[in-house]
């Protein structure tokens, strides 16, 4: 019996050891994941929760070790949709930097919602800029600070009260280079429009607009709207890119303008950033296969470059200035969505790429100067003598 007895106690005793060993393990562990997520508590705010970075984001988000800040957890509403996701690394506010989660408290504290401001942040690796738009929208809050009736459209230019104070913005834009100042103190093209202070591009998020036009080995993309289906009898079903122009190996290659581009090597291209992609997935290439929609026949071209074929280069519309005319059809929405508001500086008054001779007026059934280009009004105004008289019209 004494046997027996010493025999369970032994046996006991290698249980207690077994769960001992057990106990510790799991309480080993336990202690690495919390050290692997100290200080991972998080704050909400602006419809973002975040959280300071541990080790383990940093590998998951792919962070590198000397950048700080505070990673966003999740997102809602205006954040969501101006275009904020998890995994992002918040660096700045407005200008004022965040390195854990105790910043971005305090400038949190400190910057209202109302005007909108600005977020740095870091997305595998990649610097971004967005801006957090007040419920007005950044477009109707540019059009508030020019004194513009947004009710009325670009052209309503309203009479600045007398006690307004004008070329104001917040402190948060006003840490700018001396072109961004220079750019940002200039006068509006208009008689009575005020001295304005206009957020930069980086401050309206240029970076961020949405792409109208793609290039590739020559190819100039659009994408398609209503008008331009029914004018090039483009079908309705038909999802693509609108070629506008062709030059280099596109123009070899048998594409037309006015054909809809809708896959690059079987990758379906429905817009321009599918597009791009598509093009990344050939850009070490010296061929790739470009099926097209031709007033609704498909046709298949082969791209042939001597380089390799490299990847979609795309562009954002150009700058607008303030109380600009529209120069499309309205789209729907606000007009920053696509183009920044500059005053000076975006582009050339005149399209130095476009320019053109100016051919002089010819009289009617005048002998041609040159060889045949087409109708002569195409290029020429035609004058015509009044009968009976001397007079030109």
């Amino acid at each position: 019996m004494a046997i027996e007895f010493e025999l369970k106690q032994m046996r006991q005793k290698r249980w207690l050891q077994l769960w001992l060993i057990i106990g510790l393990a799991a309480l080993a562990l336990f202690f690495i994941a919390a050290l692997m997520h100290i200080g991972a508590g998080d704050a909400e705010w602006g419809g973002i929760s975040v959280s300071n970075v541990t080790p383990a984001m940093r590998m998951e988000f792919g962070i590198p070790k000397d950048e700080q800040g505070v990673v966003v957890n999740w997102c809602e509403g205006p954040a969501y949709s101006a275009g904020v996701r998890s995994g992002d690394l918040i660096k700045a506010i407005n200008n004022q930097k965040i390195l854990n989660l105790s910043d971005f408290l305090k400038v949190a504290r400190t910057v209202s919602h109302e005007p909108g401001f600005l977020l740095d942040i870091l997305r595998n690796g990649q610097p971004l800029y967005i801006t957090m738009e007040n419920k007005l929208g950044l477009h109707d809050k540019i059009k508030k600070m020019l004194n513009i009736d947004p009710k009325m459209g670009a052209l309503a230019v309203a009479a600045p009260a007398s006690n307004q104070p004008q070329g104001m913005l917040p402190a948060a834009f006003a840490n700018r280079s001396p072109a961004e100042t220079a750019e940002a103190g200039a006068i509006a093209p208009s008689v009575n429009a005020p001295q304005i202070n206009l957020p930069t591009p980086k401050e309206q998020g240029a970076a961020q607009k949405e792409f109208i036009e793609g290039h590739w080995l020559g190819l100039e993309l659009i994408p398609t709207t209503p008008e331009l289906s029914k004018e090039y009898k483009i079908p309705p079903d038909t999802k693509g890119l609108l070629v506008d122009e062709i030059s280099l190996e596109s123009a070899e290659s048998g594409i037309l303008a006015g054909d809809m581009v809708v896959a690059v090597d079987d990758f379906a291209t429905p817009d321009l950033a599918a597009f791009t992609e598509a093009t990344r997935r050939v850009k070490n290439r010296h061929k790739a296969q470009v099926l097209v929609s031709r007033r609704g026949q498909l046709m298949e071209f082969t791209f042939s470059s001597v380089r390799t074929m490299g990847f979609s280069q795309n562009e954002a519309a150009q700058p607008i200035t303030p109380g600009a005319l529209s120069p499309h059809r309205s789209r729907n929405k606000a007009c920053t969505v696509c183009h920044i508001i500059m005053t000076t500086g975006g582009q050339l008054p005149t399209d130095a790429g476009d320019i053109l001779p100016n051919p002089p007026p010819i009289m009617k059934g005048a002998v041609a100067p040159h060889e045949y280009r087409g109708k002569c009004n195409n290029c020429h105004v035609m004058l015509k003598k009044l009968p009976g008289t001397g007079t030109i019209f």
